[in-house]
């Protein structure tokens, strides 16, 4: 295995895990400000180099991860800053992170969440590339061995869930160190152990560089970002009420046609709102929950609108559907009143056809009656003169009789003529 003369170290960690007393395990002399306090100490970058077994070893130790809230603008931001100042401090990279964590304490959501930044900060793979894990507080770990009797690798075989995932993540590179030990065989021995580790990553042929850094920008982007997420989900969470608060009472009037105005200003907030979450998002991707909130919030708005104009649409084509229909209506009734106005015209003209038939049928009539008279008087005026005539007749034969009569009378006396005269009158009664 090629040995290497330099080896550059840069401590990771958990504030509180006894990362700057690894550093002083490690140059085997104080060199680092060291408390068991849970508040910072590594506010600024500091560095050392020491000589071991012919090779000369630089640690870097770097900012607490945890001093405060990892979603703190401000302390996110010391964290970048202090890191940057770390791969400032040794320009030719690093041979090894060595993240640091504390024997005997439980791995907390607080843990994986510190691992999940530094990842931010360095890239997500350098866990597994670059990445020692270093469990310190090792004579805690000696004083249950001496009653279990359980190595150190067989420890770590049996270890459980996150922490064992982490374990697997560093490929098993994984060291136990007594940060406190002043025997000083104890303490070359685990120098010993963790330089083996570290030529183990150096076969590789690789080195944290300021190239693998500026690769990883994006995610620390991501991770400043997401310190200022608090405060901007606090911004979109009131201003969304309020745009749904006054759809709501839009939607108590939603058969107001002139709504839709309104609801256009909320669209627009809602918009706004979205490119100023894009805007501060830097596209990160750290605000796209807020973003996609945004944008549900924008689609009931649309959504309203989109009913709105419907209704609208719809109460427009109702009121042009009533005014054709009403329109049609009066056509008819108009068509029907002048129909009726011409069956009234021709019902006068038919009454007064009437009339003038009636007073020429009475002309007629009486013209008939005046000719029946006539023929009446003229059949009248021939049978009185028929009669007259048939009197005259009569008066001539009676006469003519009263003559025959007469002579015969004068003949009475005169024979059978006589009797024959006497029998007639006593026939006819004369």
């Amino acid at each position: 295995m090629r040995q290497i003369s330099d080896i550059d170290l840069l401590l990771i960690g958990k504030t509180g895990n006894g990362k700057s007393a690894l550093g002083n395990a490690i140059l085997r002399r104080k060199k680092f400000v060291s408390k068991s306090s849970a508040t910072s100490v590594t506010k600024e970058i500091d560095y050392e180099v020491s000589e071991f077994k012919g090779k000369i070893i630089k640690v870097v130790d770097g900012p607490g991860v945890g001093d405060t809230r990892l979603n703190n603008e401000g302390a996110v931001k010391l964290v970048v800053q202090s890191m940057e100042q770390a791969m400032a401090a040794n320009p030719r990279g690093y041979h090894a992170f060595l993240l640091v964590v504390r024997f005997g304490g439980r791995f907390t959501a607080e843990d994986q969440d510190t691992i999940a930044f530094l990842k931010n900060m360095f890239g997500t793979d350098f866990v597994r590339r670059f990445c020692i894990l270093v469990l310190t507080c090792g004579d805690n770990f000696e004083r249950d061995a001496e009653d279990s009797g359980v190595t150190f690798d067989q420890w770590c075989g049996e270890q459980k869930g996150v922490f064992q995932e982490l374990v697997k993540e560093c490929e098993y590179r994984v060291v136990l160190f007594d940060n406190i030990t002043r025997d000083e065989a104890k303490q070359e021995t685990q120098i010993d152990d963790l330089l083996r580790v570290v030529d183990s990553l150096q076969a590789q042929g690789y080195r944290y560089t300021d190239e693998h850094f500026e690769l990883a920008q994006a995610a620390r982007d991501k991770a400043m970002v997401e310190s200022k997420k608090p405060a901007i989900r606090e911004e979109i969470f009131q201003e969304t009420s309020l745009i749904l608060q006054k759809l709501d009472q839009i939607r108590e009037n939603f058969q107001r046609e002139e709504q839709i105005p309104s609801l256009q200003q909320l669209l627009t907030r809602c918009s706004e709102l979205i490119k100023g979450v894009k805007d501060q998002d830097q596209g990160t991707g750290a605000l796209r929950d807020l973003e996609q909130s945004i944008s549900s919030v924008q689609k009931s708005v649309e959504e309203a609108i989109r009913v709105q104009t419907t209704v609208a649409e719809e109460r427009r084509r109702m009121e042009a559907k009533e005014k054709e229909i009403k329109e049609r209506m009066d056509q008819e009734m108009q068509r029907q009143r002048q129909q009726f106005e011409e069956m009234m015209a021709q019902q006068k003209k038919n009454e007064a056809e009437r009339r003038e038939m009636e007073k020429e049928l009475d002309r007629k009539r009486q013209e008939m009656e005046e000719e029946r008279m006539k023929a009446r008087e003229a059949r009248e005026q021939e049978l009185y003169a028929q009669l007259e005539k048939e009197r005259q007749l009569f008066q001539q034969q009676s006469q003519e009789l009263e003559r025959v009569y007469r002579d015969a009378r004068k003949k009475q006396d005169g024979g059978w003529l006589g009797k024959v005269v006497g029998f007639v009158r006593k026939i006819f009664g004369f």
